[in-house]
């Protein structure tokens, strides 16, 4: 049995600490004030509430303290805010608990969308044409070199533009309509040419630069209608030898260890594929890829202990094909989204009729459960939740529940 403890509190948390308490270990949860509920899971063993990210030394202050309190034997940071501040103070932290996340020198390169871009080119790894560009006069110059539909990316994990997180635009006019002025809070932007295909996940975790389970997830659909924004909907697949194999070739260049989550867009026909990122942590969706089969919760948990993996033929033959996941939340929100800004009757029908058939066919739910529905409920009823903690006065950091 392990004592784990969970930072960031949003859906890959909850299929974490399901999968986690299947094995027989103890769960408690941190969270810094966002929430999906994972607190509320019938799987939890405890949690406690972390300073605001933004709060940096208050809060790694108070999870040395929680490690050495509840004691921790593997820490598991799981929002990508978590997994580079948790890297940042790795010294620190790592002598109070064993840590299940990449190294810091990888986790700063993979977020590096330009360092990633030149990593792909080395490694013979596809890749649609892209600029780094510092100004909106070099932006508009730069998608004119690389022809439209294009995408404008912030260059580092996590960031936005604008409150979105890419710019699409199908011609100059429309970039000049979306982007208007160069955003606040960036110094740079990558602006790259758009497939038009669906986006293709890969789910792994990696040993030492070499692939210990994996799992390929086709994006079917977002929360938004020209396919930016969050996933709603996939299916796993089986994956194509030759993106496999490029998946294969960044994680040995990178000397992987730990889990992480290659993405890719494809062209309509799925002829050509064009590399977009690596996570250096779960995906926010890795929930399919546990639900087929992967395993990749208890093969990271392992390698955090020293554990070596064992030897498998194919990496990629764990997870069932066919399985398909179904984020129900979001999709209700894009619903609502799509209301917010003119939405017709004939869209929103359709979207709706979209949700339920998604909901009802799904092979595996993200947040909801049957044996444990107290998350989902609680994420279905944010919104009244939220208006009424804001009307108490806020309290102060609490100390775990056992």
């Amino acid at each position: 049995m392990v004592r784990c403890l969970l930072v960031g509190n949003y859906r890959p948390s909850l299929t974490l600490m399901r999968a986690l308490k299947r094995s027989g270990h103890l769960v408690w949860l941190g969270a810094d004030g966002y929430s999906d509920y994972s607190e509320w899971s019938a799987c939890a063993d405890g949690s406690i509430v972390l300073p605001s990210l933004d709060k940096e030394h208050l809060f790694i202050a108070e999870l040395e303290r929680a490690l050495v309190e509840l004691q921790v034997d593997v820490l598991i940071p799981v929002s990508d805010r978590a997994t580079r501040l948790v890297a940042a103070h790795r010294g620190a932290l790592e002598g109070k608990a064993r840590i299940a996340s990449p190294q810091p020198d990888l986790v700063e390169r993979c977020v590096s969308k330009t360092a990633m871009a030149e990593l792909c080119r080395e490694t013979r790894v596809d890749i649609a044409p892209f600029e780094h560009v510092e100004s909106l006069e070099n932006l508009q110059a730069a998608a004119q070199r690389i022809g439209f539909p294009v995408v404008i990316k912030p260059v580092g994990e996590g960031e936005f533009i604008n409150g979105k997180k890419v710019v699409l635009a199908r011609s100059a006019r429309e970039l000049s309509d979306n982007l208007s002025s160069w955003p606040a809070n960036h110094t740079a932007l990558l602006v790259q040419q758009r497939l038009d295909g669906n986006r293709l996940n890969h789910y792994f975790v990696a040993h030492e630069g070499r692939l210990v389970t994996a799992c390929e997830i086709e994006i079917l659909r977002t929360d938004r209608p020209d396919g930016s924004g969050y996933a709603v909907e996939g299916i796993t697949r089986h994956v194509d030898p030759e993106l496999a194999e490029q998946t294969g070739r960044l994680v040995q260049a990178l000397g992987y260890t730990g889990a992480g989550c290659a993405q890719y867009m494809t062209d309509r026909n799925q002829q050509r594929t064009s590399f977009l990122e690596i996570n250096p942590r779960l995906g926010a969706n890795f929930g399919g890829a546990e639900g087929a089969g992967a395993g990749m919760s208890e093969a990271m948990l392992k390698l955090a202990l020293g554990e070596r993996p064992e030897a498998v033929a194919s990496a990629w033959d764990r997870a069932l094909v066919g399985h398909r996941y179904a984020w129900s939340k979001g999709d209700l929100s894009g619903l609502a989204w799509l209301a917010r800004n003119g939405g017709d009757a004939r869209a929103l029908l359709t979207g709706a009729a979209r949700l339920l058939r998604c909901a009802l066919t799904a092979d595996t739910h993200l947040t909801f459960d049957v044996r444990d529905p107290r998350p989902a409920l609680g994420c279905w009823l944010h919104p009244l939740i939220k208006r009424w903690t804001e009307k108490r006065p806020h309290d102060t950091p609490s100390k775990a529940l056992t």
